[in-house]
């Protein structure tokens, strides 16, 4: 996003490569750390640690949603653009500007 403007520019390659790979490493995370869970024998452990892992899957997940949503908002705001360019919409001037009109 370039400073000052609310329409955020389009994403180079890189940054689209690197946030779908942390979308997916965090995903992979998630879903191996739920797989090895240790049995302790001592129940109050156990279930700290079990409260812990859940936590921390959860937690990775939550950042895999959030950084799929900035990638559809990265690969939706160049469409965005040129739509509003091409229907004359938020970026362009409102009909008294167009028209000469005072306020």
């Amino acid at each position: 996003m370039t400073e000052g403007s609310g329409v955020p520019s389009a994403a180079d390659p890189g940054t689209l490569r690197a946030l779908s790979s942390g979308r997916s490493s965090t995903r992979t995370l998630s879903d191996d750390l739920l797989t090895h869970l240790p049995d302790l024998g001592d129940l109050p452990t156990q279930r700290a640690l079990d409260a812990w892992v859940e936590q921390a899957a959860d937690t990775l997940r939550a950042l895999s949603e959030a950084l799929e949503e900035r990638l559809l908002d990265l690969g939706a705001a160049p469409a965005r653009q040129r739509e509003d360019d091409e229907h004359g919409g938020p970026a362009a001037p409102g009909p008294s500007a167009r028209a000469g009109g005072s306020r």
